[in-house]
């Protein structure tokens, strides 16, 4: 199962210690699913776990003289949807009344970031929120969590609560829905900690310091091929400059301090500038076998010169 339905099976495993939790999250639940109003109340999930939450918090809450109707159905990619429904129009006005919630929705959803007073009751209804309209990314891939919203009053009001709860999310709109997200990886653990899910916070914590380490050792691995190539061109000027340095003029045109190190580069093209400078009758320091290539290479390039001014 992905990360993100295993999130959303632990917030409804979640353990509330009041009945004002137990009703925050029903009421985010509630008004986050496809519809809540006296015409229809309906919730639609990929996950089971959270149309059985969805139906037991309603029941344990408010008890219905009827029931709530989940039905499941394969879609054509081959996910499962489960669709939750108070099909009771007497149900429906019922929960209404019990969260007092108006018919048109338009005064409760002003009032709603006044209604909790606890930060436990907002944490209980974001996740109920997130049960029923958020969504988060496999933390390997990329850091995202967001909840799709279906009118824009009702995304504006979770803004707020998300602010005083934690910090504003930003919104945007995608076919016809607003979505309000967050996309650094501290905020998505704060907030998934927050809802009650901190055992996944853990594990977006450990992908990061994975995904940290790996980028290291690539970053190190780039370094390292890097400085082996650039030093492997080097490498091979300076064996050119040396071979026609020889070929011009023998090793006797060299001066003395320049003939050994000219010769065992030559016959050396791998070895490194500290090999080299340990491998001298007289060892140097690298920065000193750097220096005497460079003479080096100087005399090879005032050689090509005078060559090319006798042609």
């Amino acid at each position: 199962m992905s990360f993100g339905n295993e999130l959303k099976k632990e917030l409804c495993r979640g353990r509330l210690s009041t009945v004002e939790e137990l009703s925050a999250r029903t009421l985010g639940m509630l008004l986050f699913a496809r519809a809540f109003g006296p015409e229809a109340m309906v919730l639609q999930t990929e996950n089971r776990a959270v149309a059985g939450l969805y139906a037991d918090s309603i029941f344990a809450l408010i008890g219905l003289s009827a029931t709530i109707s989940v039905t499941e159905r394969r879609r054509r990619g081959g996910e499962t949807v489960y669709t939750a429904a108070v099909d009771s129009a007497e149900d429906r006005a019922k929960i209404l009344r019990f969260f007092g919630w108006p018919a048109d929705g338009t005064q409760g959803l002003s009032a709603l970031p006044q209604r909790f007073d606890k930060e436990e009751e907002r944490a209980a209804f974001l996740a109920g929120a997130y049960l029923a309209c958020g969504s988060v990314i496999d933390p390997s891939k990329s850091y995202h969590l967001e909840f799709s919203v279906r009118a824009e009053g009702l995304c504006r009001a979770l803004e707020q609560i998300l602010a005083e709860a934690y910090q504003p999310p930003k919104v945007f709109l995608r076919r016809g829905s607003y979505v309000a997200y967050y996309k650094e990886s501290g905020a998505v653990e704060d907030l998934i900690t927050l809802m009650g899910g901190a055992k996944f916070s853990l594990e977006i914590m450990n992908v990061k310091v994975y995904k940290s380490i790996r980028n290291r050792v690539n970053r190190t691995q780039n370094c390292e091929m890097a400085n082996l190539e650039k030093t492997a061109m080097a490498s091979a000027a300076q064996c050119e400059d040396i071979e026609f340095l020889l070929s011009q003029r023998g090793p006797e045109f060299l001066p003395e301090d320049l003939r050994e190190l000219a010769l065992l580069r030559a016959e050396n093209p791998d070895m490194s500038l500290r090999e080299l400078g340990e491998s001298l009758s007289q060892p140097l320091t690298r920065s000193g076998v750097n220096h005497r290539l460079k003479r080096l290479s100087a005399l090879a390039r005032e050689l090509r010169e005078k060559v090319l001014e006798t042609d």
